[in-house]
């Protein structure tokens, strides 16, 4: 994340936050090299400002907020407290540029909180303000029925009933019949009498595949460092489930775009994808670098 002082000196915050001082001295706690250099933001901001035998003299504390609110970018302190600008909710959360924009431009209705000055929003309020969002999508995800046998396999229109759905199209058009195509074993498919096959997934694998949905867009990235699994033969073929568990994710729908499209074993309509474990290794190395 972007630091607060990235583009400017170091700022002098010592002294008495009430006192009053002039251009010069402005210019050297905020580290420009001489007063012509103040800028016109902060010109307007001057506590005394000049008229008919008078200078334009600033508090210290005006010019701290000055750097902290108006130089700072994507993340400052404001009242002791964190605070995100716009670039520093997309990278703190993770969230599309074009999502931030909609939850900003749209607080009145989403209940995105008040910028506490100017464009900045306090970090815990934002990071509130998504968990009762994430909350409340998960309230409105369909209740799964995780009764029965966990190794039965059931037919795509038994998997859709499991899932809640009232028709096996509604799965068709939703995020969790791509998590089980992905998790899907084509060991479980039964032939046809006709030619052809069926396909067919176990209990167990639908209850994951539900598990996967994502409660909002835009989730947070992971707050610690995940914890590589670096055990096992390295050749040996894994699927999407054990390579998140090698990778540190919680659930298969954490693997990137690349990491799939650096499967050893592609995608085929026979076949789901495989990673070599020294290939996940190899990804998880270069994160690190």
């Amino acid at each position: 994340m972007p630091s607060p002082v990235a583009d400017h000196p170091t700022v002098d915050r010592t002294g008495d936050p009430d006192e009053l001082v002039g251009a010069t001295e402005a210019a050297r706690v905020l580290g420009y090299s001489r007063p012509e250099k103040l800028p016109p933001t902060l010109i307007d901001r001057a506590d005394v400002p000049r008229g008919k035998g008078t200078t334009r003299r600033w508090k210290r504390r005006t010019l701290w907020e000055f750097h902290d609110t108006v130089r700072a970018a994507g993340t400052t302190s404001i009242g002791g407290r964190t605070a995100l600008d716009r670039a520093g909710i997309i990278a703190h959360t993770g969230a599309a540029v074009p999502t931030v924009a909609n939850w900003l431009t749209n607080r009145a209705d989403n209940g995105f909180p008040d910028p506490v000055h100017d464009r900045w929003y306090y970090q815990d309020e934002v990071d509130t303000w998504l968990a009762d969002r994430a909350a409340a999508s998960r309230a409105q995800l369909t209740e799964v029925d995780r009764t029965g046998d966990p190794d039965e396999l059931v037919t795509k229109t038994q998997a859709a009933k499991i899932l809640g759905y009232q028709d096996v199209s509604h799965l068709n058009n939703s995020t969790v019949w791509s998590n089980l195509q992905q998790l899907h074993d084509p060991a479980d498919d039964q032939l046809l009498p006709a030619g052809g096959t069926r396909q067919f997934f176990r209990r167990s694998t639908v209850w994951q595949a539900a598990d996967m949905r994502p409660a909002r867009r835009g989730r947070r990235k992971d707050a610690e460092p995940r914890t590589v699994d670096r055990a096992g033969d390295a050749d040996e073929l894994v699927g999407a489930t054990e390579a998140a568990r090698v990778l540190g994710y919680r659930h298969p729908s954490g693997l990137t775009p690349a990491i799939l499209e650096r499967a050893d074993v592609p995608l085929t309509a026979s076949t789901t994808r495989k990673w070599k474990r020294r290939t996940l290794w190899t990804i998880a190395d270069e994160a690190e670098q």
